[in-house]
């Protein structure tokens, strides 16, 4: 924002006061990132992401961004309702856009609801869409394109990670379009955060009737059209000269590659073949801090490293196991050497210390070897036991995670065999499929994420494990508007994910974008990446 005002997240109106509840959110979050989860430069550049007209003179128009991608997968498509990777969120996040937009505060902004309102009980939310806004193909966005897209979220045979998040909330017939700038959304149950959810990526928003998805059919009313695609290889937009907010953009285009090696990827930038990089192993950034062509952009806490442990399989379906697991992580010597230091520790909980909601009882577990020995012997295991662990190099600090693990283990007695898979397939082929993985995550507020991958209906339920009570506590917080239950639920929320299910989650990462240092204005998000509408190369 760029005045002293919030935008209430429950009316979608500008007020100018913040509650006790906001200022503790607002100043956790700059505790962290210094300007909240705006892209910050560190390294060799001076300039930050979102301030760069400032540092490096007039802004200027045209040119085309390269960017260089790791995290892709073969198994991707156009359709942002199914996008799962960061190669699929960079190029929807600028051909689509959602109704709303959030921070790492939680706040929600307008995009293309320009307002939205609930009833008392949280029951009806009624939004009013933006006046003006076309599609690339010229049509004007209406409520049916709205209620079309919602509603292909509501069909389970899709199998839109939202789909669980939505069902719970509305049904099809729920999702009404009164007039053709109206949208009323009416619920089977209060919900609080509808308006938060609305601004998940899944969550963006197609042309009335379409379902198949191509380089012709993918249209949406965003900053950039699609000019190629090839799934897991490369992919090309060019500018659209129709994009609502005047002005804007400032590129011609965006050109971007598949490159499956982070080193590789890295240099490509260095050297200047391209201007931009997806998030880079930690372990990279030294090249990029040495180099004077080239910086890092860091989005900080954003994003977790994960240990994911399926409980209906062998040994993960004793408790005892999976918190042996878990006991054995010496979390502070796994943000030196799994992020660098570009990180820190958390309590295998989808937030870290600095969120609001983080419970207060939990702090950051300690290493417990003895524990750890003493919890798989009551399990059946007191000679130790051998685990089967698959990572890949898809995100930067997976792999060293699972090395570091497999060290740290054997202090318990626990034998890892890691198996390092192709990234091209991880995927599709190892990610809820295998007992045993390695995996990250964007940082989402506690209900999004336990409903997006903890309930026990959650289409990325990685743990497989049905959990009721943690099932009641994310339908406690969405009936309520109250911020003190707030504070009281997602805690509790939290901690019970810690002490139940089997995901190690000990660090926190700060997203590091390697970037050529004639890059600028770009804008991150916290389940969008980036977002390219101010970029401009000086």
């Amino acid at each position: 924002m760029t005045d002293s005002t919030q935008v209430d997240r429950f009316t979608g109106r500008h007020r100018a006061t913040l509650t006790r509840q906001e200022l503790f959110r607002v100043a956790a979050a700059l505790g962290v990132a210094g300007a909240g989860l705006g892209l910050t430069a560190c390294g060799s550049s001076s300039s930050s992401g979102t301030s760069a007209a400032s540092a490096a003179g007039a802004i200027r128009r045209g040119g085309t961004l390269k960017l260089a991608v790791t995290d892709a997968s073969s198994a991707e498509k156009l359709d942002p309702a199914v996008q799962t990777v960061t190669n699929d969120a960079l190029y929807c996040s600028q051909i689509y856009e959602c109704l709303t937009r959030s921070d790492e505060s939680w706040q929600v902004t307008p995009l293309l609801a320009e307002k939205w309102e609930a009833n008392a009980d949280l029951t009806e939310w009624t939004l009013t869409l933006r006046p003006g806004v076309v599609f690339h193909d010229g049509s004007p966005l209406t409520s049916k394109d709205v209620v079309w897209s919602l509603q292909r979220i509501l069909d389970p045979d899709l199998g839109s990670a939202l789909y669980s998040r939505f069902a719970e909330s509305v049904d099809k017939d729920g999702v009404q379009a009164p007039d053709d700038q109206t949208v009323v959304l009416k619920l089977k149950r209060p919900d609080a955060l509808m308006p938060l959810a609305l601004s998940e990526r899944q969550a963006k928003i197609v042309k009335d009737g379409t379902s198949d998805f191509t380089v012709s059919t993918a249209i949406g009313t965003g900053p950039f059209k699609v000019k190629s695609w090839t799934p897991g290889q490369s992919w090309s937009l060019v500018k659209n000269d129709a994009y609502w907010e005047k002005g804007l953009p400032y590129l011609d285009g965006i050109q971007a590659v598949i490159i499956g090696e982070q080193a590789t990827k890295v240099q490509s930038v260095v050297s200047g073949s391209n201007d931009l990089g997806d998030p880079i192993d930690p372990s990279t950034a030294s090249s990029v801090t040495s180099s004077s062509t080239a910086s890092l952009l860091s989005a900080d806490n954003s994003y977790y490293l994960e240990l994911a442990m399926d409980q209906t399989q062998k040994p993960f379906d004793d408790l005892r196991v999976v918190q042996a697991v878990k006991l054995v992580q010496d979390r502070a010597q796994l943000v030196q050497t799994v992020v660098q230091g570009f990180g820190e520790s958390t309590g295998d909980t989808p937030a870290p210390p600095s969120d609001p909601y983080y419970p207060a009882d939990l702090g950051v577990p300690e290493r417990n070897i003895e524990e750890a020995k003493r919890l798989l012997a009551e399990a059946g295991y007191p000679d130790g036991i051998e685990l089967e662990l698959f990572t890949a190099p898809a995100y930067g600090g997976m792999v060293d995670l699972a090395v570091a693990f497999q060290q740290q283990a054997k202090d318990a007695g626990i034998t890892v065999k890691l198996n390092q898979w192709p990234a091209a397939t991880y995927w599709s082929e190892v990610w809820l499929v295998k007992p045993f993985y390695a995996v990250y995550w964007n940082r989402r507020h506690p209900g999004q994420a336990a409903s997006i991958t903890f309930a026990s209906n959650a289409p990325w339920n990685q743990n497989k494990l049905a959990d009721p009570e943690l099932d009641a506590l994310i339908s406690e917080g969405l009936a309520t508007a109250d911020e003190a239950r707030e504070s009281e639920i997602y805690p509790q929320l939290l901690k019970r994910i810690a002490d139940e299910h089997g995901s190690a989650i000990p660090v926190f990462g700060h997203k590091l974008w390697v970037r050529r240092n004639n890059v600028n204005g770009v804008e991150t998000d916290l389940t969008n990446y980036l977002f390219f509408r101010k970029t401009w190369l000086s």
